[in-house]
């Protein structure tokens, strides 16, 4: 697994959750990489990390990026910055549909794990140029409110079910600190859910790392 990439604060931002959301994903490509890509487990972590990234992307296009790009009208480094975020996000799409295909014909494990490397190399990419340089920007515009609202929408918004399986899917791994710094900015009847119902499930269907 890949070192803990850690940045709980942005000026007055607090990202541990975000951050924590990417290492997740960067931890799922890992063991993805390096365990039998034909077995059950390995197809039902790609499809839950390709559900992951999928709903994280969408949420991030539609929570973050709509609403900092009107404030950043007349700035053109940032939105520059916003238009790569978009084609970085675009390059992940076919990667995606590659790698589905790829897992149908088990036959084949070298171009699967080619794909997967290709997927990490790009995703890699784009979360380290997104924690470098666009979250300390989003911090800067958006307010302790609107930042407030984000990290909801990242967690799963008002689902219960989304938050269900991101949340123990996001912490699986993480340091007890990022874990219980995390489940704090959580409502109580939250909190009491991960611990009796999310985790417990996420640990009985999710191979272990």
């Amino acid at each position: 697994m890949t070192p803990p990439h850690t940045m709980p604060l942005a000026g007055k931002a607090d990202w541990t959750l975000m951050t924590a959301i990417h290492e997740a994903l960067r931890r799922d490509l890992d063991w993805l990489l390096h365990t039998t890509a034909s077995h059950a487990w390995a197809q039902a972590r790609w499809r839950t990390f390709r559900s992951q990234l999928r709903f994280h992307l969408a949420t991030e296009h539609t929570a973050i990026w709509s609403q900092v790009r009107p404030r950043l009208a007349g700035d053109p480094h940032g939105l520059a910055l916003l238009d790569a975020m978009d084609d970085e996000h675009q390059l992940l799409g076919p990667l995606q549909a590659m790698i589905d295909d790829a897992f149908a014909m088990p036959a084949d494990p070298g171009r699967l794990h080619q794909l997967l490397a290709r997927l990490r190399t790009r995703l890699a990419s784009h979360l380290a140029h997104e924690e470098a340089d666009a979250l300390p920007l989003i911090s800067q515009i958006l307010c302790p409110a609107e930042l407030g609202r984000i990290a909801t929408a990242i967690r799963g918004g008002h689902s219960i079910r989304r938050a269900g399986t991101t949340v123990p899917w996001a912490l699986a791994g993480a340091r007890p600190d990022v874990r219980e710094h995390v489940l704090s900015q959580l409502p109580a009847p939250a909190r009491l859910l991960y611990r009796t119902v999310w985790l417990p499930h996420y640990t009985r269907t999710t191979p272990p790392l």
